[in-house]
């Protein structure tokens, strides 16, 4: 199918359209890739040949896979079904501990230890010899016939060991205990005797522990009794001794009195500065009235409050008579003499009054008081010194009866606690959670999930297998990829066509004039009609890099187009080393007179031009094998020929040999207008394809582009390159000829 026609193009005939590898000094040959890019593929076309790789060996993608399947499949036909039980169990405090009195820590379930430690010991060999006794699994048929182990005690153990699992939960403190077998009824009495033997086993560890803690219970609390009694006989004996009954805080005397005594002496202290306080005050007063009254001890004398409500009254009265008497008046007269006597009886009252203050203050007696009380307390303080000093001895005895009494009583409660322990039954640190079930339906083999990775592995290492493929593929497969390596234009992409083999026609422009090959040669056909004037572009070349391209193919459908468009053609084989056209056309071995024989000069251009089954189509012969092509090229005979040959022909277009193989090619460029490059798509290695586009560059070849022939066909019968242009080119959806 045509992937290019540049009569519906916006692009530049030009037939290098961008630097050729030969000058470009980063491109790597290994890979071929990213020419005309700056070095570097395009990412999206990158994904896009590894898509079309993916889709064009998708037979090793579904082989794999079904592979795969098929492994999946006899692993669950030989693989045994097992079930599974599980009993879950928490680990808790531990038990809490006999003896009180010391300062032992319950062990923290949080250390990392912990429950690691109990997962093990489920799985120790004592406890699994428990489980074989208490199931009696030495003998049991169905547990001795899916061990695969000799009846032995150590083999019968080491199987059990293997079907049990122990797995602590994640931030939890439960722990699985998983025990799996081909035997479903095994499985749930075996997960749970696993978790009633260790209960089992603790139980009696616990009994064998208190029974000897009990014993050494008994001998230390015989110890501390008589030590006890020791200790008691002699605090006794020092209170004897020391003839005191105030050694103990609550007997203490003498520490009473002095406290009662201090107390007493502080307050008749008190009392003495109090008086000597107001007697100070009445010796600064002296005989001042006014601030005699200021003194509450006088100011409060009932004979000194008496006479001066007296008086007050007296002179309230007079100040009456003064307003209605005059001095002389008898009333006046009387009134002024009472107040006079009235003032006068009260500074005597006054005067008394301090005189009976000074003598009742009793300050010389309060004086006294507190000497006397002082000296008590200092002989109270030298009896409570000495019984401080008794007190020290008697505080040391007592602590030692105390912490004898403590330790004797601490004991004895131990020593009631183990035997109530003994007595109350008990799990330990670990209770059950949830007890194994009779398991319903196997958990191995899972087979969706077998089958499903099977798969899965199947589809990857088959996707692996095309990828390794598509690296060491270093062919052409893609219009994109051809450009992008060599900078030419693809002028047409013939697909694979199953009936066009070695020795069959190769007329598929006139026997198959509707197959897409014959398209496409039509196609190509039109592209090199519009490279340029028809007297420029009259002599085609064909080639190829290596043998076997299909490039002889080519230029014979090429011509034969060209002859179905009314155009007088000639075909040449230029090919003097193993011509072939002459058998393409008429199915036949080399016997004609052909172009050696008119290069030597044995015939001329009439005798060597032999007609074909197409209208205005015929052709030269490579005519009889030469031993020296190359001379024979090197002569310039082949232009006389193609001047010859124009003015006769329209059109002239020759097959060469390929470019790798030999030089011959090369010598003929510079007789043609146009030399196109036949490449087998997803076969020629790009390496090749590379040395062949220098060669002929290097030699000024006017190489106007490619051919790739024998596409692969994709599903549906569209080539790969068509399918690159109808998701990436600018024709869209419906392809270069639009829809089908």
């Amino acid at each position: 199918m045509v992937v290019t026609d540049m009569a519906h193009s916006n692009q530049s005939p030009t037939p290098n359209r961008g630097r050729p590898p030969a000058e470009d000094p980063g491109y790597d040959y290994a890979d071929g890739a990213g020419y005309g890019q700056g070095g570097s593929a395009n990412r999206a076309e990158d994904f896009a040949r590894l898509w079309h790789a993916l889709r064009e060996r998708a037979w090793i993608v579904v082989l794999c896979t079904a592979v795969m399947l098929g492994v999946g499949y006899a692993y669950l036909r030989s693989a045994p079904v097992l079930y599974s039980a599980t009993a879950t169990i928490e680990a808790d405090q531990d038990d809490p501990n006999i003896l009180r009195m010391q300062t032992f820590q319950s062990r923290d379930i949080s250390a990392k230890d912990f429950l690691p430690t109990v997962a093990q010991s489920l799985r120790s060999r004592p406890l699994l010899e428990r489980v074989a006794d208490t199931n009696e699994l030495w003998t049991d048929p169905l547990f001795l016939g899916a061990t695969n182990h000799a009846t032995t005690r150590t083999g019968t153990l080491r199987a059990l060991e293997k079907m049990i699992q122990t797995e602590i939960r994640p931030g939890t403190r439960l722990i699985d205990i998983t025990v799996k077998h081909r035997v479903p009824e095994l499985t749930e009495k075996i997960a749970n005797s696993v978790y009633q033997a260790y209960i089992d086993s603790r139980a009696e560890q616990a009994d064998d522990s208190m029974g000897r803690a009990n014993e050494s219970l008994s001998r230390e609390a015989e110890r501390l009794r008589k030590k006890l009694e020791q200790s008691e006989n002699v605090l006794q004996t020092y209170k004897e001794e020391s003839a005191s009954s105030s050694l103990e805080a609550s007997q203490n005397t003498v520490v009473a009195r002095l406290r009662e005594l201090s107390t007493r002496a502080t307050e008749a202290r008190s009392i003495r500065i109090k008086k000597e306080t107001e007697y100070g005050e009445i010796l600064k007063v002296g005989t001042n009235i006014e601030a005699l009254l200021s003194l509450p001890a006088v100011a409060g004398d009932q004979a000194v409050v008496a006479l001066q409500a007296s008086l007050t009254r007296a002179e309230n009265d007079f100040a009456g008579l003064v307003k209605r008497y005059k001095e002389k008046h008898p009333k006046y007269v009387q009134a002024t003499t009472q107040i006079a006597e009235l003032k006068g009886a009260f500074t005597n009252a006054v005067v008394n009054a301090v005189k009976t203050l000074k003598s009742s203050l009793g300050l010389e007696s309060a004086r006294l008081t507190e000497q006397a009380l002082d000296a008590e307390v200092q002989a109270q303080e030298a009896a409570a010194l000495q019984m401080s000093k008794l007190a020290i001895q008697y505080g040391v005895l007592t602590r030692e009866v105390e912490s004898d009494r403590a330790l004797y009583d601490a004991v004895l409660k131990g020593m009631k606690e183990t035997r109530v322990t003994q007595e109350t039954p008990r799990s330990g640190n670990i209770r059950l959670v949830s007890p194994a079930y009779l398991p319903e339906v196997p958990f191995s083999p899972r087979k969706t999930v077998i089958m499903a990775v099977a798969g899965l592995a199947g589809i990857f290492l088959g996707g692996l297998i095309v990828m390794g493929l598509q690296f060491l593929d270093t062919s052409i497969k893609t219009v994109d990829h051809a450009e992008s390596i060599l900078g030419l234009a693809v002028f047409s992409v013939v697909p694979q066509m199953r009936g066009v083999k070695d020795g069959q026609t190769s007329l598929v422009v006139a026997e198959k004039s509707g197959s897409e090959a014959a398209e496409a040669f039509r196609t190509l056909r039109t592209f090199l009609s519009t490279l340029g004037d028809t007297e420029k572009r009259s002599v085609f070349l064909f080639t190829s890099a290596m043998p076997e391209e299909g490039k002889t193919f080519c230029t014979i459908n090429y011509a034969a187009s060209l002859a179905q468009l009314g155009h007088k053609t000639l075909l040449i084989d230029a090919d003097m080393r193993r011509p072939s056209v002459e058998a393409r056309l008429l199915g036949q071995e080399n016997g004609l007179p052909g172009l050696t024989d008119y290069l030597t000069g044995k015939k001329d251009l009439a005798e060597v031009v032999q007609p074909t089954t197409v209208e205005n189509l015929f052709f030269i012969a490579g005519g009889t094998l030469a031993a020296n092509p190359a001379e024979l090229l090197a002569r310039d005979g082949l232009n006389a020929l193609i001047e010859n040959a124009l003015q006769q022909y329209e059109r002239v277009v020759l097959d060469s040999a390929p470019i790798n193989a030999v030089s011959d090619t090369l010598l003929m460029t510079k007789n043609v207008h146009s030399v196109c490059l036949v490449v087998r798509a997803a076969h020629t290695s790009t390496r090749h394809v590379v040395r062949c586009v220098q060669l002929l560059q290097g030699a000024e070849a006017p190489l106007s582009g490619i051919i790739l022939n024998r596409m692969p066909q994709r599903r549906g019968g569209r080539s790969a390159a068509y399918y690159d242009y109808q998701h990436h080119g600018k024709y869209g959806k419906e392809g270069v000829y639009g829809a089908r």
